[in-house]
């Protein structure tokens, strides 16, 4: 079936946050307990929904973190945003082009929609997806897991094998899979995960233009 929708991830694909946030979410993970460098943090968490990402934490201490913990993160992190947001190189040109190929796009992601407004907003590429965001928060489970991908394909009504996912983690890449849907693996940022992408089947891109291939 040809492609009809794509699919982007947000952070890592659109806009160049997971380095600014990664540093932030590693210092206070660390100050809470267990001691996590910055690689290591990405390796384990990138692409998880908070919940996810606190369970794994927890599981790592020998008590629960306060309930005010994620908010810390929250506003260190958005603060860290609006300080050094940028899109990423190509993410205006794709979008120009999935637009002339006459394709339908939006956007699922694990983050909240609060996240979503700053960094979009900074970067000028919210007014392309006004009604076109999807996050965890809208499905019972986060990637990896396939819910998100085909919540936000039955709400832009296209099958999920007419869907296109771009993502730069390989927890997205299983989602994706899981959901029936082809993977392109963007492998153009910082954080790159050429294995990691591949073992999930993922098509690796280093440009975000090469998705009009794939249309």
């Amino acid at each position: 079936m040809a492609a009809q929708l794509v699919i982007f991830d947000c952070d890592g694909v659109l806009v160049d946050s997971e380095t600014i946030t990664n540093r932030v979410f590693a210092r206070l993970i660390t100050e809470a307990g267990w001691p996590v460098s910055f690689e290591d943090c990405c390796a384990q968490l990138k692409g998880r929904s908070m919940k996810d990402c606190v369970s794994k934490i927890e599981a790592n201490l020998d008590y629960r973190l306060s309930p005010d913990w994620p908010d810390q993160y929250r506003d260190e992190s958005y603060a860290a945003l609006r300080a050094q947001i940028k899109a990423m190189p190509g993410a205006k040109e794709v979008i120009g082009l999935i637009g002339k190929a006459k394709r339908k796009m939006c956007i699922a992601s694990s983050g909240p929609m609060e996240k979503m407004q700053i960094t979009l907003g900074q970067t000028g590429l919210m007014e392309h997806f006004d009604g076109l965001i999807y996050n965890s928060e809208m499905v019972d489970r986060g990637k990896p897991a396939p819910d998100l991908f085909l919540h936000a394909a039955k709400e832009m009504g296209v099958a999920p094998e007419a869907a296109i996912v771009i993502e730069d983690s390989p927890v997205g890449a299983r989602a994706a899979r899981a959901a029936g849907m082809t993977c392109l693996g963007y492998v153009g940022g910082t954080l790159r995960d050429d294995a990691g992408l591949a073992a999930e089947g993922a098509h690796l891109i280093n440009d975000l233009s090469a998705v009009v291939d794939y249309l």
